[in-house]
């Protein structure tokens, strides 16, 4: 049992990493592993491929999780955003670069995975992002070659048709970021506008805890006149600071009491514009943001 123990706890950050892009949530994802670990110990003998099996059993987990939670989520108190995570580690593998698997954790991405069927999210993370050949995920998802494949190339077309350019620089996304901000300050709604993509979107996660928009925020227009009036409204006795969440530069907002009250991130078109604001002010969430759990 203490080999048995010691490959899992070998493997433990890759099966959170898995995890946390399938169910978009850390503590259901630690659960998932926690109960992949439990099967793992019901074997009377060792599996010959530790790594092979407990992909396979996790991600058997989270899709049955993942199935549940799409229903909760459906019945969310306004909108959902994947929870944020500092410094997430870019598990490496054989076949998929660093890169590739950073970007898979940015919140936009898994924003966008919630639009695919629990089958196409695997499928998809399987083999493009953690490198499973399709015969592999056909074995660890119990369906034929063919329907993984399929289902891979209709997540993909789900992404693509978001036009949001995950492999984006952090360093474009924080200039952004910062002109965004800048514009904010100074009260320049039209400079405002500028950074804002036609189709941009603001999410705000309250899940009825704090005040928030009730609903997602469509257009330039109405997204700039949204940031500014709360800009306005809670700019003074605040402290912002830069940081990274799901390796993206977010901006943190604080309170007069020092509380964490927004945490929010960007993502751009292949235009350089913003087209996905994505706030956090769920305060479960925050404390979570606030404590600085990570996946690695």
């Amino acid at each position: 049992m203490n080999d048995l123990q010691t490959e899992f706890n070998s493997l433990r950050l890759y099966l959170t990493g898995l995890a946390y892009r399938l169910l978009g949530s850390r503590v259901d994802a630690e659960d998932a592993v926690q109960e992949t670990w439990i099967r793992l110990q019901s074997q009377r003998e060792a599996p010959e491929n530790a790594k092979a099996w407990l992909t396979r059993v996790c991600t058997n987990v989270c899709l049955d999780t993942l199935r549940r939670l799409k229903r909760e989520r459906s019945q969310y108190d306004g909108p959902w955003l994947p929870d944020p995570v500092e410094r997430p580690h870019a598990l490496s593998t054989e076949t998929t670069s660093p890169a590739e698997l950073a970007e898979s954790l940015q919140q936009a991405y898994l924003l966008l995975l919630e639009r695919l069927t629990p089958s196409e999210r695997a499928s998809l993370l399987l083999h493009d992002v953690f490198g499973f050949s399709f015969s592999e995920v056909s074995e660890m998802l119990g369906q034929s070659q063919q329907a993984v494949r399929q289902q891979a190339v209709r997540a993909r077309k789900h992404l693509k048709a978001s036009k949001t350019r995950f492999d984006a620089p952090p360093e474009a996304l924080q200039k952004l970021g910062d002109s965004l901000y800048a514009a904010l300050t100074e009260g320049d709604i039209d400079s405002v506008v500028n950074h804002l993509a036609s189709d941009v979107e603001l999410w705000t996660d309250a899940g009825g805890k704090a005040r928030a928009a009730r609903n997602v925020i469509v257009g330039p227009a109405r997204v700039a006149a949204f940031l500014s009036g709360v800009h306005r409204k809670f700019s003074d006795g605040t402290r912002t600071v830069l940081a990274t969440f799901n390796g993206t530069p977010s901006l943190m907002t604080f309170g007069e009491d020092g509380n964490l009250v927004s945490l929010i991130t960007v993502s751009c078109n292949y235009d350089g514009k913003i087209n996905h604001i994505l706030a956090h002010r769920n305060p479960e969430k925050l404390g979570d943001a606030t404590r600085a759990l990570s996946l690695h």
